[in-house]
């Protein structure tokens, strides 16, 4: 009998000691839970797991009284990783996500029951040395992918905080603002500052869709986008290049009149009546009018407020105004604010594909509904940013990791360096491989895929795509 099946037959009778030895099941455990999935399982089900791990006795009744050196080592790693493991679980961040669909959850529920499992499987480690140093390589294996998923989860979890406390931060300053209480421009060039720092640093922008209730935090959550938006176009503008934080904090204050609108309104799935309507086209107007109230200071920035839904050929609102009446950085924030507003789930469309959303842009400002020039400069984001998740013509998916804009050569700008994810039949692939699309010369990117796709694809391994 080779030592692989031999190995196998001894773990086979290890799991029939495990099964009769009620000693090692969780405490109160459900048995209905024993066969669910991550993603059905309760959070207080992972918080009694983590805390039976972590409180296990060194030396159980069914651990063979020797251990090698290296299992007990093993058993030292194992209790570090429940520990690491209770801290994301007891992180109040990770709390907040356990009540929605956020893979992140199913995923680290995952890596607790592997943690589990490993250390079940050190509980009935068998006698014979040799034995157990072959079942230490597979724990090693496990360990070490638990490792791995826990530094996932950490890097997720940190990233997703970081933009949600952000938008919190905004929803709060805009709130203040419309209540009339003071607020400094100050608060909102911190913040961004920060987005612009992200952007100097080459993060990827993200779209993500937010639900139209609270208001606040929907408003804000747009309001973070267009200025994450500007801070990377306003390097590409003679005016604000050297100056960025003022249009950048702008984006986030110009909608604060959005707050006035009902969210029947910003949530209804379907075309807006006449009535419905007033509000939202008024909200320009209402947002400059609270804006030289708290902040009179900023008068000329009301002014861009007002008008940061007209267009030059004098079909936007508020006021009608067309061309040169408009301001230019009025006429700056409109082109960031529409292709955001493009690139995003709305409860009346879902998110159009980066390079429809850019076309269409382009073709808008041709017939006189944005700016031309600051919609070109929506070209150096290119037809697919970085952080897009694309499927390819031969059906494999990948993420751009790069880009080659280029106003004139279009084709580069459609051809992206990605990131290889998945081989043609959707499968994960072991290790991701880099393809520079413009430098090859078949193949190319079909589509950017939606949010659902994504998440089908990736949450069992890549839950930082799925966002």
């Amino acid at each position: 009998m080779s030592d692989t099946k031999s190995l196998l037959r001894r773990l086979s009778a290890f799991r029939e000691r495990l099964e009769q030895t009620p000693t090692l099941a969780a405490p109160d455990t459900p048995a209905a839970l024993a066969s669910a999935s991550p993603a059905a399982l309760p959070t207080s089900w992972l918080n009694q797991t983590l805390r039976s791990l972590s409180v296990a006795p060194a030396a159980p009744a069914a651990t063979p009284a020797k251990l090698l050196g290296r299992a007990r080592r093993l058993v030292e790693q194992a209790r570090e990783l429940v520990a690491a493991q209770r801290e994301v679980s007891d992180d109040p961040y990770y709390v907040h996500l356990t009540g929605t669909a956020d893979p992140l959850v199913a995923y680290h529920g995952g890596t607790v029951s592997a943690t589990e499992a490993a250390l079940r499987l050190l509980q009935v480690m068998p006698d014979s040395a040799d034995f157990q140093s072959r079942v230490c390589d597979g724990l090693e294996t496990v360990l070490g992918s638990v490792r791995d998923r826990l530094s996932v989860t950490t890097l997720s979890l940190d990233r997703r905080r970081k933009e949600f406390g952000r938008v919190e931060r905004v929803a709060r300053l805009l709130c203040d603002l419309q209540a009339r209480r003071l607020v400094s421009f100050a608060s909102f060039a911190q913040v961004a500052e920060e987005l612009i720092d992200d952007a100097r640093a080459g993060l990827p922008l993200r779209f993500p869709a937010v639900p139209v209730l609270p208001v606040p935090r929907f408003v804000a959550a747009h309001a973070v986008t267009v200025a994450g938006l500007m801070a990377r176009l306003v390097p590409q503008d003679f005016e604000w290049a050297n100056q960025p934080v003022i249009p950048v904090a702008l984006a986030l204050i110009m909608d604060v009149g959005m707050l006035s609108v009902p969210s029947s309104v910003l949530g209804k799935p379907g075309e807006l009546t006449a009535d419905e309507r007033r509000p939202l086209d008024a909200h320009p107007r209402t947002g400059a009018d609270l804006l030289r109230e708290v902040m009179p200071e900023l008068g000329p920035l009301a002014d861009v407020v007002a008008a940061h839904h007209e267009r030059p050929d004098g079909t936007g609102y508020p006021n009608g105004k067309a061309g040169e009446a408009i301001p230019t950085l009025a006429a700056f924030l409109h082109v960031a604010d529409e292709y955001a507003g493009r690139m995003t789930d709305r409860p009346h469309r879902p998110a159009h594909d980066p390079r429809a959303a850019l076309t269409d842009l382009l073709l808008a400002a041709e017939e006189g509904k944005a700016n031309k020039d600051f919609a070109e400069y929506l070209m150096g984001q290119s037809f697919y940013p970085v952080g897009t998740v694309v499927e390819l013509t031969d059906g494999r998916v990948g993420v751009v990791v790069s880009t080659h804009p280029n106003k004139v050569g279009l084709r580069a700008t459609a051809r992206p360096v990605v990131s290889v994810m998945t081989d043609a039949r959707g499968v994960v692939l072991p290790q991701p491989q880099v393809v520079d699309l413009a430098g090859s010369e078949f193949g190319g990117v079909v589509r950017a895929i939606t949010t659902a796709e994504r998440t089908k694809l990736f949450a069992p391994t890549h839950p930082d795509l799925c966002g």
